[in-house]
């Protein structure tokens, strides 16, 4: 059963103003089948197309961090809407992530998402196979960060400050800005979750991954 954690909050506003200049095509099949070491699977925001303002940089800085890194990006309703369409988000992440485990034995996943994306993370069931070749999972921006939430990776050990440095047991980043409007405590700023893409800590989140290959 998925869990699926609501929240009151709207990220369409923030989301619109930015997502059609931004947005990124959605990985080809190539992507898909390819066999790399590592690939990144990325879950967008609030009507983000494609990889969207976060997953754009991130799969080029991971592909710099950890040559031949290949990335795809969920296709899944990114309406405002938090509850049908993060579950049916989530089935279609844990789906892909068990075909494309079946393709690729040996190739490992970082999961990453934005916002809503980041919701959908949270309510995605992996079998204990797939579970164990997640390696990683950043999330920016999380509306679920507060929340006892679960995480689709072993053994989750969640960094809340990544910027300040992690330890190598943590194995999820969540990068949150002060004052964020959806994961901050009584958060009001909207460009602050506009942020991430250009405030370092796609690079930040790079490098968490590179230390733990």
């Amino acid at each position: 059963m998925l869990k699926v954690v609501s929240y009151t909050k709207s990220p369409v506003v923030s989301f619109a103003l930015v997502a059609s200049a931004l947005g990124a095509p959605t990985a080809d099949l190539s992507a898909r089948q390819s066999c790399s070491a590592l690939q990144l699977v990325h879950i967008a925001g609030t009507t983000e197309i494609g990889l969207g303002t976060v997953g754009t940089p991130l799969s080029t800085a991971l592909a710099s961090a950890v040559p031949g890194t290949t990335t795809y990006s969920i296709t899944y309703d990114t309406s405002a809407e938090y509850v049908v369409t993060v579950a049916a988000g989530a089935t279609t992440t844990a789906s892909y992530l068990a075909t494309q485990s079946a393709l690729c034995p040996n190739q490992r996943f970082v999961l990453s998402g934005y916002s809503k994306g980041a919701l959908v993370v949270h309510g995605t069931t992996l079998s204990s196979a797939v579970k164990a070749k997640v390696l990683a999972i950043l999330v920016f921006g999380d509306p679920s960060r507060n929340n006892d939430s679960p995480w689709p990776i072993n053994s989750p050990s969640v960094d809340l400050t990544p910027r300040d440095g992690s330890t190598s047991s943590q194995n999820i980043a969540s990068f949150c800005n002060t004052g964020d409007v959806f994961c901050w405590p009584n958060g009001t700023d909207s460009a602050a979750h506009l942020a991430y893409p250009t405030d370092g800590s796609i690079d930040v989140a790079a490098s968490f991954v590179q230390a733990r290959v």
